[in-house]
């Protein structure tokens, strides 16, 4: 892995590489309080046939953080921005993982002519909302706005590692050990760690999430699509059964060919199989 620092769009962007430069280019995003290091397991299959290249998104990783806060419409406007900087003539073939599929497929009927191939891991949308919730999210996001609540602190790397456990009970040891140096930084000098994402992202968006928008976006992709899931996740298991997959499927005209399930696998399937993983990314891609 190398790594290079961009300015884009007034912030500076960290952004992971693997593979011959010269290879062909594979773009991966990756999801929400995760960076794109963490794809560094599917790797010794992937770069022996890919330049990839893995930002971490504003916020996330080593990328400098937003003062202002985050809005989703950001990720399509610095991936636009990515995308010019290393394949400004191009179609590209992208990846996303869980927030990263749903930034590749908006992104795909957006700006429709610059993705050749986009697959999503994972990423599917998000619940519906409703009318009713408008004024509690305005008010928690105000009263959120008034607070800057710093980030949890963990005492020491165990109590961090403790933490990721707890979240990813699947993943294996020696993942969540290396994740606590991924996603963790130590501060001060009595062994304390903090995780690198900003605190900010976990502040409530006053806006509610339209599916009615995603789905006409969705309508607009001229790229072929692929869809993985885990058949373990409850991604998988909530939205399989109320016939979401299937409506995005028909949305994203997804051949059945490109629809992929991963079994004995749970939400983070490039952590928990990236070996399987990788391979229907080159099943889809080569």
């Amino acid at each position: 892995m190398r790594t290079q620092t961009l300015d884009i769009r007034g912030l500076k962007i960290n952004v992971q590489e693997w593979g011959d430069s010269k290879s062909a280019k594979l773009f991966m995003l990756h999801g929400w309080m995760d960076c794109g290091a963490s794809y560094k397991y599917m790797m010794p299959l992937l770069a022996e046939d890919f330049h990839v290249i893995a930002p971490d998104l504003r916020g996330f990783g080593e990328s400098e953080h937003d003062p202002a806060g985050y809005w989703f419409p950001d990720y399509f406007a610095d991936l636009d921005c990515l995308l010019d900087h290393f394949s400004p003539h191009e179609r590209v073939n992208i990846v996303g993982h869980s927030m990263g599929g749903n930034i590749v497929l908006m992104y795909a009927g957006i700006r429709a002519d610059r993705v050749n191939r986009a697959m999503s891991l994972e990423g599917i949308g998000l619940p519906p909302s409703t009318p009713k919730e408008a004024l509690s999210k305005y008010q928690q996001w105000m009263q959120q706005t008034k607070v800057d609540e710093p980030s949890k602190i963990y005492p020491n790397s165990n109590m961090l590692k403790h933490s990721i456990y707890k979240g990813n009970p699947s993943l294996p040891d020696h993942i969540i050990e290396e994740l606590a140096d991924i996603w963790g930084k130590p501060i001060g000098d009595d062994g304390a760690y903090v995780l690198k994402h900003d605190h900010k992202h976990r502040n409530t968006n006053p806006v509610r999430y339209n599916f009615e928008d995603t789905l006409e976006i969705w309508k607009a992709v001229e790229a072929k699509v692929a869809l993985v899931m885990a058949t373990d996740s409850i991604h998988y298991l909530k939205w399989g059964s109320n016939g979401r997959i299937d409506e995005m499927k028909e949305a994203l005209r997804i051949a059945p060919e490109h629809y992929y399930e991963i079994h004995n696998c749970n939400h983070m399937l490039h952590l928990e199989q990236p070996e399987a993983t990788a391979k229907v990314v080159l099943d889809f891609f080569k």
